[in-house]
């Protein structure tokens, strides 16, 4: 029998999610008619710790989190740039929080390898893993053999310089090419633990933080990455992080989602830098749940249920102008990918491979 396996965007909830109306609710069915929900919490519900010195902290009150399975969700991952932002307390009762409401917590823990610990759980007779990975990783939050923090796959960043250019062009940054690639020895690790968590289950979930947190721009690793833990053993890739829609990919007949865009959007924009509020104006209300219909080895359907932020920064199903306006993204950024996005009915969109 397949199962209905649902995957969002980001979710930063920052106020109380008790009594939802009608056109999130609506949403929120659809994540818990699945038999299987992987989303990604990017923040932190504490009133303890100190802010952490980085770009930009989000949370919110811990009772906060005693709202969050209204959601629907049956695993949250918080390996991301956003959850250790006031420290180990705030990460230990954000954890607390979503435990107590039956929430299952991926991709922190203790040490590397707690970090990076599966989840597996029996839907419709299949067994489903999650496996969750960060490569965003401020400073001091990923962990390590003797650290606790966040499950890491580090990149490493480059700059390839024109010098013919630069003689008769000095200090012309177009001719500057950022070049991006994972640390060989994090992606033989994050290799070994997919192949590990795939050997104990029939379904496999690698869910994802990574690429550039606004804009429609794949970073260069994205895409060796996605194909080798694919190869390791992911069935899905759920990938996160870019508050944006990116384009659907496939490898080897495995999807490659590289954002579903935002789900929950109430995180407080504070006085920032110029860089960061360059950043928030490439982020887009706009989103989509996936549900696949996982039969076999190989998904039998994947639908995209396009939605956009209402007033309160909660989901809605997108109509008209808007839906259009995320149908022409999909279709034009997933081609190149080796995916074909078209409409579908009842105003959803279908994933197939080219």
């Amino acid at each position: 029998m397949p199962i209905r396996i649902a995957l969002s965007g980001d979710i930063l909830p920052t106020r109380p999610l008790h009594s939802p109306p009608a056109t999130a609710e609506a949403i929120y069915r659809l994540v818990r008619g699945a038999d299987f929900s992987v989303g990604n919490f990017e923040m932190a519900t504490t009133d303890r710790g100190t802010r952490v010195q980085k770009l930009l902290n989000i949370r919110a009150p811990a009772r906060l989190a005693a709202d969050v399975p209204v959601l629907g969700f049956d695993v949250l991952t918080l390996a991301n740039n956003h959850a250790v932002d006031y420290g180990w307390e705030g990460l230990a009762d954000t954890r607390a929080g979503l435990t107590a409401g039956g929430i299952a917590v991926v991709g922190v823990g203790e040490s590397r390898e707690i970090a990076a610990a599966p989840h597996f759980a029996v839907a419709n007779g299949r067994r489903v893993g999650v496996i969750a990975f960060s490569c965003l990783t401020p400073t001091g939050m990923s962990a390590a053999d003797d650290r606790p923090g966040l499950s890491p796959i580090h990149v490493e960043t480059s700059y390839e310089i024109d010098p013919w250019y630069q003689m008769e062009e000095p200090g012309d940054i177009s001719v500057v090419t950022v070049r991006t690639r994972v640390r060989g020895d994090d992606l033989a690790w994050a290799c070994a633990a997919v192949e590990r968590a795939r050997a104990q289950c029939d379904v496999l979930i690698v869910t994802i933080h990574w690429g550039f947190g606004s804009g429609e721009e794949i970073a260069e690793y994205q895409h060796p990455l996605g194909r080798a833990l694919i190869e390791a053993g992911a069935d899905i890739i759920h990938g996160h992080h870019p508050h944006a829609i990116h384009g659907i990919g496939f490898h080897t007949g495995k999807p490659i989602f590289f954002s579903a865009g935002t789900f929950i959007g109430q995180q407080i924009f504070l006085p920032a830098g110029a860089q960061v509020q360059a950043l928030w104006a490439g982020m887009s209300p706009d989103g989509y749940l996936a549900t696949l219909d996982w039969d076999g080895d190989a998904p039998s359907s994947i639908r995209l249920h396009p939605t956009t932020l209402d007033a309160e920064r909660l989901p809605m199903a997108a109509d008209g102008e808007v839906a259009g306006r995320i149908a022409a993204r999909l279709a034009r950024l997933s081609e190149p990918l080796g995916a074909i996005v078209r409409p579908a009915a009842g105003g959803l969109l279908e994933v197939l491979p080219a």
